[in-house]
């Protein structure tokens, strides 16, 4: 599991400038084909304290869990 190397933290997100298409959704809404033209990434960010990088190998440094 990747963890953050400042806070611990295994919850990462980046943003990115794209264009979503969906394609065909069900009578309940759900998505059941879709396309996506990532256009520009950001970089990787902490969700709790924002360490950030250009690859997750600069925030999180890998640990092996142990409950698997």
């Amino acid at each position: 599991m990747w963890k953050c190397k400042k806070c611990g933290c295994n919850i990462f997100y980046q943003i990115f400038t794209g264009i979503f298409s969906i394609e065909k959704a069900d009578k309940n809404q759900e998505i059941v084909e879709c396309r996506d033209n990532i256009l520009k990434y950001s970089k990787f960010y902490c969700e709790e304290c924002k360490k950030s990088g250009w690859t997750l190998d600069e925030v999180a440094k890998w640990e092996e869990d142990m409950n698997e």
